[in-house]
């Protein structure tokens, strides 16, 4: 069977006019040395506005390279549940995969955070670099909404920090979560670095209310509790569903 040809997502840091793009040079490298496109290839470009478009390339006789755009897409995948994540510094490898399957998972807010255990005292500096990160998860992933990330703070200031949505630090001694819990349409999480949190940042945590839950009875690497507490969230209500529809069924033949 013939494979459809795969066409590719751009994301432009611009308005888009009503009937082209004009490319910038760094944008017409990748374009055509880097994804290969041709002439009259199709891409979809999409921008900070939530807005995206089918595109034909063309290229003028000057070289410049041009993105006709021919018609809006409508999304329809819009996210159903606001989760920020919070997460302990450590490696930059683990951070990189944290934040690009946030991306892929449909987180809307990611916050670095600075505790006792993390493995960096500035991370500043890796900002511009996880925003690519964040671009190119979105391009790959159909995502047309960029995932904010936070600029790194302190473990003290975070946690005091917005108190309207629920809030939970995931840790092996904490309780499970309940059914409402996990319904909820705004969540928030933080998950510790690798050697866990000690008693006074344990204490912090308390003293500004967060929850400490747990979603194993196995202690979870950072990247694991991250990717799996995403999912959870994100596919409780079918998970909750499906159950429900077996727990009916296995009723009616018992």
């Amino acid at each position: 069977m013939k494979q459809q040809k795969k066409v590719h997502r751009i994301y432009i840091e611009s308005d888009f006019s009503d009937d082209s793009h004009e490319c910038s040079d760094h944008l017409a490298h990748r374009l055509i040395n880097v994804l290969r496109i041709k002439q009259c290839d199709e891409i979809i470009i999409f921008n900070h506005k939530k807005k995206q478009y089918l595109c034909n390339l063309e290229i003028k006789k000057n070289n410049t390279i041009l993105l006709k755009i021919n018609n809006e897409i409508i999304s329809t995948s819009t996210p159903q549940i606001n989760i920020s994540l919070s997460v302990a510094i450590v490696s930059m490898n683990i951070m990189d995969l944290i934040i690009q399957k946030s991306v892929e998972l449909g987180v809307k807010n990611f916050y670095p955070v600075y505790s006792k255990r993390s493995q960096y005292s500035d991370v500043n500096k890796k900002i511009e670099h996880w925003n690519k990160i964040i671009i190119h998860s979105s391009e790959q992933c159909g995502r047309y909404e960029l995932m904010n990330i936070h600029t790194p703070i302190s473990l003290e200031e975070h946690v005091a920090l917005d108190k309207s949505i629920p809030r939970y630090l995931l840790h092996q001694n904490g309780q499970s979560f309940t059914s409402k819990e996990l319904s909820d349409k705004s969540i928030s999480f933080f998950v510790g670095p690798e050697g866990g949190f000690d008693e006074s940042e344990l204490e912090l945590f308390s003293i500004n209310k967060w929850k400490i839950k747990k979603i194993s009875e196995n202690i979870l690497r950072t990247e694991t509790a991250c990717i799996s507490a995403i999912t959870l969230v994100n596919n409780y209500e079918s998970f909750s569903r499906h159950s429900i529809q077996r727990s009916k069924k296995s009723s009616k033949y018992s």
